[in-house]
């Protein structure tokens, strides 16, 4: 007979259409995962999946077992909340990605409390500045920077925020602070590897692409902050990842105002499964707390 996790394996499985992937997603072997949904069609006698070397797609008896077990363990997990009332200590392992500088600036600071808080809950941080699709990644849930366009995702704003051009004093003082687009476009710039083009709002208020001259490319947020900070050249920040540079006096905003739609709010997201799930909701609200102080 088969069991709660087969079931859970196999709703992975089928959400993120790898082994691998659903492995790292519920934190166990690619093995035991397989062995898992082979069990499952042997007492099903049924063909789950149709595998390839790229991905595994649940067949036509694969997708209907799909669509009545998934909301019946939904219903499983929210009945074992409203009994536990949301007491019992939180287990198991937790999977969240964000950018680096939230990582290190925001969560790391308060996640001791947390942990002493939630000791048999494990984390696995995937700090890095891309946009990590979750469920294809096997994460439970993310804290993203910027306009959202995955509407299929749970999203709670933590925080309002900007992004602006910044720069060492020493390094103005060497070169000239600029007063034009034109003037900014003959600095050296730091970058990450997407940031090809920026756009930025001309004096008449209207939107002018702008194409940095990029000295020296970083793959890390944090690492594009401390570039600045050396004096390297121009970046451009998220200010909150910034915040306490400019208040020291390390770094300082150039030409404010100038860039085009500079919105980019902080937002805790998760997908839709995961909305029962305790210790999403227990990471969010760390989430929340981390963010509750900004201005």
């Amino acid at each position: 007979m088969y069991s709660i996790p087969d079931l859970e394996t196999f709703v992975a499985v089928a959400r993120s259409g790898g082994v691998l992937s659903a492995a790292r997603r519920l934190g166990i072997s690619a093995a035991t995962t397989s062995h898992r949904i082979a069990k499952l069609e042997q007492v099903l006698n049924v063909t789950l999946f149709h595998r390839n070397s790229r991905r595994l797609q649940p067949t036509d008896e694969g997708q209907m077992f799909l669509e009545r077990i998934e909301p019946m363990l939904a219903d499983l997990r929210h009945a074992e909340d409203e009994i536990g009332r949301g007491t019992a200590p939180l287990r198991g392992h937790l999977r969240v990605t964000m950018s680096p500088w939230i990582l290190s600036r925001f969560i790391m600071p308060k996640l001791a409390a947390f942990r002493d808080a939630h000791p048999d809950l494990t984390i696995d941080f995937l700090a890095v500045d891309r946009m990590v699709p979750l469920v294809e990644e096997g994460q439970d849930c993310a804290i993203r920077v910027g306009q959202l366009e995955d509407s299929a995702l749970v999203a709670r704003k933590l925080s309002d925020n900007n992004r602006v051009i910044c720069a060492a004093p020493e390094f103005l003082g060497r070169n000239g602070t600029p007063d034009t687009i034109g003037e900014l476009a003959c600095g050296h710039w730091v970058c990450l590897p997407w940031q090809t083009r920026i756009g930025m709002t001309d004096t008449a208020g209207r939107r002018a692409p702008f194409v940095p001259e990029r000295r020296i490319e970083v793959s890390n947020s944090d690492i594009l902050t401390d570039a600045a900070v050396q004096g390297l050249g121009f970046a451009i920040k998220s200010k909150l990842a910034i915040q306490a540079e400019l208040d020291a006096g390390t770094l300082v905003e150039v030409l404010p105002g100038r860039v085009h739609a500079p919105e980019a709010p902080i937002w805790f997201v998760f997908s839709p499964e995961a909305r029962s799930g305790r210790k999403t909701k227990a990471f969010g609200a760390l989430a929340g707390r981390a963010f509750a102080q900004v201005d």
